[in-house]
């Protein structure tokens, strides 16, 4: 008698189990589908930011920024200045060097207008007067920790620098959300910065799954 009361009792908590599975299931796949979307989502088209030239003074003054990806898969950034730029002119008699970077949101998430980026790649160059990239990971109010190499070129005319990273030193987010900026060498003030795009405003950059 015991075990036959029993028995109504145990299928009704296995169906309210196979429910609570069923809605916890049709709750997710929204989600499932979205990000099964953007894995299955080609790449996005390179991204060619153009600047007005003259809204910033000293060498680095951004006359235009892109962002594509290469045949081997790596993340390519281009920075082409209104004027040639040597490693020299990178260089501060007194304070940090000079700089270019790509600041990189990675997060699927993540607000640009509330969050510091979370990956920058830079530009900037050493005291033996050569051009040095690296990728570097900023997760709190610290200085940024290198974490990872790039590659950085200077173009024949010496107006552009041609950076290359890994899609595995930024994590291999399938979307970033990205900025360009330049920093003047020895200067830390908002007139020695010129941003692409303007006005603090991301662009959008979708990578290849996998």
């Amino acid at each position: 008698m015991l075990a036959r009361m029993r028995a109504p009792v145990q299928q009704r908590r296995r169906r309210r189990r196979r429910v609570l599975r069923l809605g916890t299931l049709t709750a997710a796949a929204p989600a499932l589908a979205a990000a099964l979307a953007l894995a299955a989502a080609p790449p996005s088209k390179p991204a060619v930011l153009p600047d007005a030239s003259g809204d910033t003074t000293g060498a680095l003054d951004i006359q235009r920024a892109s962002l594509s990806l290469g045949a081997d898969g790596r993340l390519r950034a281009v920075v082409t200045f209104a004027a040639k730029v040597t490693p020299k002119d990178l260089l501060a008699k007194t304070g940090p060097p000079g700089s270019a970077c790509v600041r990189i949101w990675t997060a699927p998430d993540a607000d640009p207008t509330a969050t510091r980026p979370d990956r920058l790649v830079c530009v900037t160059a050493d005291k033996d007067e050569k051009l040095r990239a690296g990728v570097y990971e900023q997760r709190d109010a610290g200085l940024p920790r290198r974490t990872a190499p790039a590659t950085v070129t200077a173009n024949a005319s010496g107006r552009s620098f041609i950076v290359r990273v890994s899609q595995s030193a930024l994590g291999r987010p399938a979307l970033i959300r990205f900025a360009f900026e330049s920093t003047r060498p020895g200067c830390d003030r908002v007139s020695c910065i010129d941003t692409v795009p303007d006005g603090g405003a991301t662009r959008r950059f979708r990578l290849r799954a996998g």
